[in-house]
């Protein structure tokens, strides 16, 4: 792990860890469909002047297949997945059970790319795991009956963005990580429009709404994913994807300074298991992660 790559997952962290507070605020006035549209559709037209200006639009017409698979199910279905889920838990919540996908994305690396994990990497989103549940144990709640149906739907997401960044590898290998990137978001954008046109609120969303779709949609989808999917290049899909360990960390401390929520000795223990656990699994410590081999077939 070089010192940019642990830069861009900091940063990563704090992009997505903020996401699920602005979009547990903004989903009650937009609904699911349209707050997702907007949002990778804001992201796919922030990045396609960048794409078209360094040659990349052939690139993309040369993966249609496999841009659509990635920007459908792997893209568009999880964020609208998240967004009901929203609805109905806190943003703690939804970010705890969101950090499952590291784990759903090893055990698709290790059945269907054959990844060896090590023993200390398995430890690692072991211990990174319990120390989301520990993060916030307790002090996460149902918003409405539908919690469990929301829990579900959470879970269902996590388990499709482990396939994606299977699917991303495999099928992505040789595409520029700008290309990656928008092809997906304009994928999903399209599909999800007409559900956004027919589930468009009927009271104008206020300007604060606004306001925490644009950074969803600038920072957090369209920044956010191209630091990913170069992550995902360089460090492969298990590290790349532990960054969802630190997000409930981020989530505790900006929830305190945007929703007003408090902060305990327990979340502070929790947040310090998590970063032990994001340690072992990027391998930043740990004998054995020093031989387990990093992904670099898309290198």
């Amino acid at each position: 792990m070089r010192t940019r790559d642990v830069v861009e997952l900091l940063l990563l962290s704090l992009l997505w860890g903020a996401a699920y507070l602005f979009m547990r605020s903004a989903v009650p006035a937009f609904g699911p469909a349209p707050l997702v549209a907007l949002r990778l559709a804001l992201a796919a037209f922030m990045l396609l002047p960048w794409l078209l200006w360094r040659g990349g639009w052939a690139s993309m017409r040369a993966h249609p297949w496999a841009l659509l698979v990635l920007g459908i199910p792997f893209t568009a279905a999880p964020f609208l997945l998240l967004a009901y889920a929203s609805q109905h838990l806190t943003a703690g919540l939804v970010s705890v059970l969101n950090a499952t996908s590291p784990l759903f994305a090893a055990l698709v690396a290790h059945h269907l790319a054959r990844e060896h994990l090590g023993r200390w990497r398995v430890l690692g989103l072991v211990i990174g795991l319990l120390g989301v549940v520990g993060l916030m144990w307790g002090s996460a709640s149902f918003k409405t009956d539908d919690g469990r149906l929301a829990v579900a739907a959470v879970l269902v997401g996590s388990v499709a963005w482990g396939f994606g960044s299977h699917h991303t590898r495999k099928h992505l290998a040789g595409a520029d990580a700008l290309v990656i990137t928008v092809g997906s978001l304009l994928a999903a954008s399209a599909v999800l429009a007409p559900l956004a046109w027919a589930g468009w609120p009927v009271q104008s969303p206020p300007l604060r709404a606004w306001a925490e779709v644009l950074f969803l949609g600038v920072a957090s989808s369209g920044l956010g994913f191209l630091i990913y999917f170069r992550l995902l290049r360089r460090i492969g899909p298990v590290r790349a994807m532990s960054v969802t360990f630190l997000n409930p960390v981020v989530a505790v401390v900006s929830g305190a300074l945007y929703l007003g929520e408090g902060m305990s000795l327990q979340m502070l223990a929790g947040g310090a298991v998590v970063l032990l656990g994001t340690a072992l699994t990027l391998g930043l410590i740990g004998p054995d992660t020093r031989r387990a081999p990093v992904a670099t077939s898309i290198s």
